[in-house]
């Protein structure tokens, strides 16, 4: 007796049999026991998932002796002529080599003719998206008022390619990939029954490679047997089948994350030297770092990842190195150079240009933590003002020389050091010193205001209360930059409204300045041009000084460009 091969081998001969399909199995199981048996059939679906397997198991039900039944008895004439391919009542037509009209009015022909020896004709038209569509107009009207002893089932892998006429005229079932632990459980059945000897690891790559397919995985199976014999090994497997040994996958994923461009480049020499298919290994390593998000999402998300548990360990400590931003930046960058690696002339070239610029990208700072940091550096320096007193703020500040001649000893005279000391200790001490009650309610109002309209909140922090009437505040500025901007928000009555609706009554705001520089910058000018760039220069100087300014600059890499005011030059 001829071999023969594991796909036909191990077909199932009964709807319980059929692996991934139950949805499908259990309705026309159903329908047989029901006596609902529809006149025309379209099955849709992959390659390999049992299309033609279950038309011919249904229309072994329909004719059998002992039938219809859900379950054949596969033992009586019609049930082995059915799977012998012989039988007269069943005929299986390729659809692919009968598209012309001519075909179909044959068909037309013969279904007025009685089943010779069973109940129903049965018409399986395998890939019946092949018709013409002629040949499809043809049959609608046969299809939708058939003889009562005929029955049409179609096979095909494009439904969209059936006119929605032909689809309408039919019961449509859609047929699944098969799931791959449902592949792995046949295959280990398989290989007991054939006495091989083959390691888990071998038969899972076997069902990766088939992709839900079952037939595929067959003759995937068929095919490493009939080269290792009895006992296969692991990297034969790898051989037969062409397949990317996974180490070289996970090193280069280790590399990437590590920022090793020279490790990559070595590890795309090693995959060209072995004749490895450089598209190939570009798709595992894309899906690899798809495996390395859904892991860094959930850790304990295995089962949306087809892979022994070793490797699912190993996916775990790399997504443990890097961040999820930086990961989806890695994925993005596999995803844009895909097509080039499919069209370039040269490969091997673009993979090892991807694979550099995968590990020459900067670490990705999200916005959230951007602004965490701004509020930190606010809330520090917020308590360090506090902290330093008005003197030692004098102290720091304050380096002035005087014009007048100095003593025969080259030092100033005491009565000029404490001239100038006291016309500019007015620009750093509080004009009143308050009680800790007004610096209770000011940090309340703060504290309010942050609820609807913190970046109001947080310029008012960044000032100093000089003084607090029953009927007026003054607010203190050391920067020209937040003084100006803190004026211009008092033209637009915002302060005013905002401290009516907290004191409840009618309060005015006076916002002035507590250094030398920023009372000269808000000193109305002459109007002259000089003047004008004298203010621009003072004001760009305040601004790149102001440590929350210079931190932003520093993150984002950026640079001033223009201020405004409300200060114009004529």
């Amino acid at each position: 007796m001829s071999y023969i091969v594991l796909a036909r081998k191990w077909r199932p001969q009964i709807l319980e049999e059929v692996i991934g399909q139950g949805h499908i199995t259990k309705t026309l199981m159903n329908a047989i026991s029901s006596k609902r048996i529809t006149h025309a059939l379209i099955f849709s679906g992959p390659r390999g998932v049992g299309k033609t397997s279950v038309a011919r198991i249904f229309a072994k039900a329909l004719n059998c002796e002992k039938g219809p039944v859900p379950t054949p008895c596969n033992s009586c004439a019609s049930c082995r002529e059915i799977s012998a391919g012989i039988s007269h009542d069943v005929l299986e037509i390729d659809g692919a080599s009968h598209t012309g009209v001519d075909d179909i009015r044959e068909i037309r022909e013969n279904i007025s003719y009685l089943p010779a020896k069973s109940k129903y004709k049965i018409y399986i038209i395998d890939e019946v998206h092949m018709l013409s569509t002629s040949a499809f107009n043809a049959l609608l009207k046969t299809l939708e008022e058939p003889p009562e002893h005929v029955i049409f089932i179609f096979a095909t892998t494009e439904t969209h390619k059936v006119p929605l006429t032909i689809i309408s005229r039919c019961q449509r079932f859609d047929f699944k990939r098969i799931p791959l632990n449902d592949i792995l459980i046949h295959l280990n059945k398989i290989i007991a029954d054939e006495e091989v000897v083959i390691s888990e690891g071998s038969l899972l790559l076997i069902a990766r490679e088939a992709q839900g397919s079952m037939r595929d995985a067959q003759s995937l199976l068929d095919q490493v047997i009939s080269f290792g014999g009895k006992k296969i090994s692991d990297p034969e497997v790898i051989e037969v089948l062409g397949l990317i040994d996974r180490k070289l996958l996970y090193e280069t994923s280790r590399a990437i994350i590590e920022k090793n461009a020279m490790r990559c480049l070595e590890q795309v020499e090693t995959i060209y030297n072995f004749g490895y298919d450089l598209e190939q290994f570009y798709r595992e390593l894309v899906e690899n770092f798809r495996n390395l998000i859904v892991i860094k999402m959930n850790p304990q998300a295995g089962q949306l990842i087809n892979l022994p548990e070793d490797e699912i360990c190993q996916l775990k400590d790399a997504a443990a190195k890097i961040s999820f931003e930086d990961l989806h930046q890695l994925f993005a960058i596999l995803l844009s150079g895909e097509l080039g690696i499919r069209r370039a002339p040269s490969p091997k070239l673009i993979l090892e240009m991807t694979l550099v610029r995968m590990t020459q990208i900067d670490s990705f700072v999200a916005i959230d933590e951007i602004l965490m940091r701004i509020s930190r550096l606010e809330e520090k320096l917020s308590s360090q003002r506090e902290n330093i007193s008005s003197e030692a703020a004098f102290d720091h500040k304050l380096n002035i020389q005087t014009d007048r001649p100095p003593e025969e000893n080259g030092s100033p005279r005491d009565d000029e050091i404490f001239s100038v000391k006291d016309d500019a200790r007015a620009y750093f001490e509080p004009k009143v010193r308050l009680a800790d009650s007004s610096q209770d309610i000011w940090k309340e109002m703060i504290s309010h205001l942050k609820r609807s309209e913190s970046l109001l909140a947080s310029l008012l922090e960044q000032g100093e209360l000089v003084s607090m009437e029953d009927d007026e505040i003054e607010l203190g500025f050391n920067n020209a930059f937040l003084l100006e901007k803190a004026r211009k928000k008092i033209e637009e009555d915002r302060f005013a409204d905002i401290f009516k609706k907290f004191f409840k009554r009618e309060v005015k705001i006076k916002i002035s300045s507590l250094s030398p520089a920023s009372a000269a910058v808000s000193t109305p000018f002459s109007g002259s041009k000089k003047s004008f760039k004298d203010q621009d220069a003072l004001l760009r100087k305040d601004a790149k000084e102001h440590p929350i300014i210079r931190h932003v600059l520093d993150i984002f890499g950026g640079e001033i460009i223009e201020i405004k005011t409300d200060i114009k030059a004529d």
